[in-house]
C-alpha cells in the first residue's frame, strides 16, 4: 500500500507507484483538504507518478502541529519532500496549495536546489500569492460564517458532510491556520518556469481577468493560459472529468515544450 511510504517520508503519499514513470507530479491541496479526489487522477497518466503532499495536522498527521507561515513551510519541504525529487516535475496546486507550491518552486530556483527539475506549475482556484485575495480570509471569520462559507464553496455532491458538528469542530482550527499562510503576501518574482492555472466559473470573487495576473509570475509568457471550468471552488472534484481532459492537454505541450 502506497501509505506505508509515509514512515519513509511523512510529507508525501505516492498514490500509485509507478518506478518507471518518466516524470513526477507534486499535488498541493486546499486549505484544510485531504486531497482525496486526487488519489485516482495517476491512472489517467501513465508516464506520471502522482504524489499526494499532506501537510501536518491532517489526514495520518493528525496529531502534527499545524504550520502557520511560508517559512515554516519552506524549512519542512526542504527537508521532508526535495530529496525525493528525482526526475523532472510538476506542482498542482489548489487555492492555498497554490501559494504553497509558488513559494517552494521559487525556494528551489533561488537556493539552485533542484528548481531546473520543475517543468510546469497548475494553480488552481486562486489568485497569484503576491496579491491581495478577493475572498474574506477565514482568519476574520467566526466559526458559522466560516460553515456557511464552506458550504457555498463546496462541491455539492459533498456539501451535508459540513452539517456533522464533530468534522466542522476537527476542520476549523486547520482552515484558520491555512488562512494565516494565505494572508501572506509573496514578492513579485517571475519564475523561468510555464504556469497555468485554473479557476471555477462559478466562483464569487476569483474571476478570470484576476487569474491572468499569474502571467506577471511567469517569463514563460507564451505558455501561459488560464483554462475555466463550469463548477464553484472545488471544481477539480466538480468537474473532474473536464479537469483531467485538460490537464493531458497541457502536459503534453508544455512537456514537448520543455523536456529535451
Amino acid at each position: 500500500m502506497a501509505s506505508s511510504l509515509n514512515k519513509i517520508h511523512p510529507w508525501f503519499d505516492i498514490c500509485h507507484p509507478c518506478p518507471t514513470a518518466k516524470y513526477q507530479v507534486f499535488i498541493f491541496p486546499a486549505a484544510g483538504s485531504p486531497g482525496s479526489c486526487y488519489r485516482e487522477w495517476s491512472k489517467h497518466f501513465p508516464e506520471y507518478e502522482f504524489s499526494l503532499i499532506i501537510y501536518p495536522g491532517r489526514s495520518n498527521r493528525m496529531g502534527e502541529k499545524l504550520l502557520t507561515n511560508i517559512k515554516e513551510y519552506i524549512i519542512e519541504l526542504n527537508k521532508g519532500l526535495l530529496p525525493y525529487i528525482t526526475k523532472p516535475c510538476i506542482f498542482i496546486g489548489h487555492s492555498i496549495g497554490s501559494v504553497i507550491n509558488f513559494a517552494l518552486a521559487r525556494h528551489m530556483i533561488e537556493t539552485n536546489n533542484k528548481g531546473y527539475l520543475i517543468k510546469l506549475l497548475v494553480e488552481m482556484g486562486r489568485g497569484p500569492p503576491n496579491l491581495q485575495d478577493p475572498d474574506k480570509s477565514f482568519v476574520y471569520m467566526t466559526d458559522t460564517e466560516i460553515v456557511e462559507e464552506l458550504k457555498k464553496i463546496a462541491d455539492p455532491k459533498t456539501r451535508e458532510v459540513y452539517d456533522f458538528p464533530p468534522f466542522v469542530e476537527m476542520l476549523i482550527p486547520i482552515l484558520k491556520a491555512d488562512a494565516q499562510i494565505g494572508n501572506e503576501l509573496l514578492p513579485s518574482t517571475s519564475l523561468d518556469i510555464p504556469i497555468i492555472v485554473y479557476g471555477g466559473e462559478k466562483e464569487e470573487n476569483v474571476k478570470e481577468p484576476f487569474l491572468n495576473t499569474w502571467k506577471e509570475l511567469t517569463t514563460k509568457k507564451d505558455l501561459f493560459r488560464v483554462r475555466m471550468f463550469d463548477g464553484h471552488h472545488n471544481f477539480p472534484s466538480e468537474c473532474q472529468d473536464q479537469v483531467l481532459k485538460c490537464l493531458k492537454e497541457d502536459f503534453n505541450n508544455i512537456i514537448n515544450n520543455s523536456i529535451s
